[in-house]
């Protein structure tokens, strides 16, 4: 199935919007005084506004169509911008999608397409198809990426990935693209499924998102060959003209595992032709912490501040990822016809809203003292969708070996963590920098920089033991379930501490 209308067309609707357009009817809200970001002419200029329904009825100097139902609201001497839409969000960072849904639409987001492989990885697929249709009631408009890897190799994971359920969601008209590709080698290399899927997502006009952290030229085009249409791992401005080169558009990253917004910025502006047009901007999966800075206004604030032209820093959240999904004719800009999602700024340089209007209606105020919140959301209920907490009770967790085997080697593979993105194999020798030996087992010693790492399947039926250095410098025992695999991690430098923390996070049903 292509993808379906994010809001559906009525004969009705389109009777009242061309009845109000005209003046023939009376609109349902007005906004007058205000500055427009026009995205299309790629100017700001003043304009009148007058909504019908969820949509935008006119834009102009007009005001025929107000009448005594008609909600004026005056905003002279704002700016008024489209929504801002997230093109690569993943909602599922210590938060759910509710909760990301209500923070990023507060700071203007009012599009959000997302990563689905958390869920994927927690949920069944009908589970997981009911949730995104629940979804659709909230106020922001929340679309989805199918992926096609779980991103890791257990069998466990793999065993969703089957044809029929991966069909099911390219096919789904929430569903806009497939990806990020992760195991894009794999696709590159032939594998049948990965191209079958490819396939089926071009037939139906959809998307890929690609995942090529320093690809080559080379790799770059044998990748746009495939299908793959964007990529947000670009960190460098060379990197983002090299996808642009190839057709593929490039996503700006600046998030809390990658902030390299400005260095990425200010590399394009100093080319003689930079295809703007060709680029978007994403906060790709930001730690809560990030996310007090804003959303897609904080991006827009650093294109700002590193002397983007104001009207094109606006365009790369709306227009471009509008255009590029084939959002184009319903969100992206202020315009006819488009779904009224308005933000009131104070000012073309303070990209944060004092207002957020969605399909029409005033759903965010932050105009006053506190942040005021309309049309409020349930919150999510796991257990309507299969989930309930983590149950270890096929193993109670209480005395695991935390410390790696001796092999008698005179060296150990350490996971050395050059930076937050990037780990490396490093062999350490035995006896030195903290790794020591005793009882046929290797020890870190505290302080060393060093950590023992267990991972656990949730059924206990494999456990592998490794080192990692780089990632704290003392660390008694931290134990989470949130990973990429859904299993059990724990990492640090005393086993005693680490079976309690493991212990603990059994307690809890996971954290």
């Amino acid at each position: 199935m292509s993808r379906g209308r994010i809001r559906p067309w009525t004969n009705q609707i389109m009777a009242n919007l061309i009845d109000v357009s005209r003046g023939e009817k009376p609109a349902d809200l007005y906004l007058a005084g205000a500055n427009i970001i026009d995205v299309y002419r790629g100017v700001v200029r003043p304009a009148n506004v007058a909504i019908s329904g969820q949509r935008i009825a006119y834009v102009g100097s007009s005001d025929k169509m107000l009448g005594p139902q008609t909600k004026f609201i005056d905003v002279s001497g704002k700016i008024l911008a489209p929504g801002y839409i997230e093109p690569h969000g993943h909602p599922f960072q210590l938060y759910n999608p509710v909760s990301y849904a209500k923070h990023v639409l507060s700071h203007g987001t009012t599009c959000s397409i997302n990563d689905n492989l958390i869920l994927l990885g927690i949920m069944e697929i009908d589970e997981l198809i009911k949730l995104v249709e629940n979804l659709v009631e909230l106020p922001i408009k929340m679309l989805w990426s199918a992926r096609l890897d779980p991103q890791n190799f257990t069998h466990e994971e793999k065993a969703k990935y089957t044809k029929p359920n991966i069909s099911r969601l390219i096919n789904h008209p929430l569903f806009l693209q497939v990806g990020e590709l992760t195991d894009w080698p794999s696709l590159l290399a032939g594998d049948e499924n990965m191209q079958h899927w490819m396939v089926e997502t071009l037939n139906l006009g959809k998307k890929a998102e690609g995942h090529a952290p320093g690809a080559s030229r080379d790799t770059l085009n044998s990748l746009a060959a495939a299908g793959v249409t964007a990529c947000h791992e670009a960190v460098t401005a060379d990197e983002v003209l090299r996808r642009v080169e190839v057709g593929i558009y490039s996503t700006l990253r600046h998030s809390s595992l990658r902030p390299d917004l400005p260095d990425i910025l200010r590399g394009l502006l100093s080319q003689e032709h930079v295809s703007w047009e060709r680029m978007m901007m994403t906060t790709d999966c930001p730690t809560p912490g990030y996310m007090k800075r804003g959303a897609a206004d904080y991006l827009i604030r650093i294109a700002l501040q590193n002397n983007v032209n104001p009207v094109t820093a606006y365009q790369l959240v709306t227009r471009n990822p509008a255009v590029y999904y084939g959002l184009d004719p319903e969100i992206g800009g202020i315009a006819p016809g488009r779904l009224a999602d308005i933000l009131v700024l104070p000012s073309l340089e303070e990209p944060t809203p004092e207002q957020v209007f969605a399909d029409g209606q005033l759903v965010v105020d932050r105009s006053g003292a506190q942040v005021k919140h309309y049309l409020p959301t349930r919150p999510i209920n796991w257990t309507e969708y299969g989930l309930s907490p983590l149950k270890l009770t096929s193993r109670r967790p209480y005395s695991i070996q935390m410390l790696p085997a001796d092999d008698g080697q005179d060296t150990f593979p350490v996971i050395d963590l050059v930076n937050p993105v990037i780990t490396r194999k490093r062999d350490i020798l035995i006896g030195t920098e903290g790794l020591t030996r005793q009882e046929g087992r290797l020890q870190v010693e505290a302080g060393s920089g060093l950590c023992c790492g267990v991972l656990i399947t949730q059924e206990f039926t494999r456990i592998t033991h490794g080192i990692i250095r780089g990632f704290a410098q003392n660390l008694d025992a931290l134990a989470s379930s949130y990973n990429g695999s859904m299993d059990l991690l724990v990492l640090g430098q005393n086993p005693t501490a680490m079976n309690l923390a493991l212990r603990r996070v059994a307690e809890l049903g996971g954290g």
